[in-house]
């Protein structure tokens, strides 16, 4: 289980406790930042934080440092979710990635990273007119599950549930005919990334002040559980990871170059 021992910083959030464990992502790589903060994805004490264009950081979380800076193979999309899938294959450093391109072609961008670079192994595409501007992709790990997210701004968004293909194949088309289930989403304004984590979809929120939410909503029924008002922080949230005991998100700074990430206390939603 993931343990931050270090730079934690107590803040209170109504009833939710917050803790900032990296302030400034700015001051902990060498090498310039490019492109806005956009998906975020954790295994074991090693944050992934993607940006705009295909830029990837590779940050210990233990040690407040980061491991890696490099552009990813064949991706320079906007990046706007990462998910792992379940475990490493042997020999690997990490599993494999599973990024949102989110415009564009809107593809999944699978793919292998390491400390020393990356390799673009599939694309995944949902060939339907149901996500004609946006689209988002998530790993439902444990389970072994894809979901396609997105929707009108404002308005009913969904979460469109597959069998996660294998990763054999270097482009696989999903259809219609191949959705398992649909989640509808009503309480989300603005996709900003997604995480699907034991039965639950946690799904940050905005895109203006006063717009800055995490909704957690039930699969299935699509009923919102739980709502964590990221107001008081004051900064867009964007990537979004999930442990046992932790949320983690991922916030762009008033400098598009930097971000903070900071974690909320999990609640128990059974």
């Amino acid at each position: 289980m993931l343990r931050i021992a270090l730079f934690l910083v107590m803040i209170p959030l109504q009833i939710f406790a917050q803790q900032v464990i990296v302030p400034h992502l700015g001051s902990l790589c060498t090498t310039p930042l490019t492109g806005s903060a956009q998906g975020m994805a954790i295994y074991q004490n090693r944050a992934v934080l993607l940006r705009h264009g295909g830029q990837c950081v590779i940050l210990d979380l233990m040690q407040q440092k980061a491991l890696a800076t490099y552009n990813l193979d064949g991706n320079k999309t906007h990046c706007n979710n990462a998910s792992f899938a379940a475990t490493a294959q042997k020999g690997r450093e990490f599993p494999l990635l599973y990024v949102s391109s989110c415009y564009g072609d809107k593809a999944c961008y699978v793919t292998q990273i390491s400390s020393e670079g990356s390799n673009l192994v599939q694309r995944i595409f949902y060939d339907s007119e149901c996500f004609k501007v946006a689209q988002d992709w998530c790993v439902d790990a444990e389970e072994g599950y894809l979901y396609a997210y997105g929707g009108k701004k404002g308005g009913t968004m969904y979460l469109k549930q597959f069998v996660l293909p294998s990763p054999t194949l270097a482009e696989v088309h999903l259809t219609d005919s191949n959705v398992i289930s649909t989640t509808p989403i009503k309480c989300v304004k603005v996709a900003q990334g997604s995480k699907i984590y034991k039965g639950h979809a946690y799904l940050p929120d905005g895109d203006e002040p006063g717009q800055y939410y995490l909704h957690i909503v039930e699969l299935g029924s699509g009923q919102e559980v739980q709502r964590i008002d990221l107001n008081s922080i004051g900064l867009e949230p964007e990537g979004v990871d999930v442990t046992d005991e932790w949320i983690y998100i991922s916030f762009n700074s008033p400098d598009p170059i930097n971000n903070c990430i900071y974690r909320f206390p999990q609640q128990n939603y059974e």
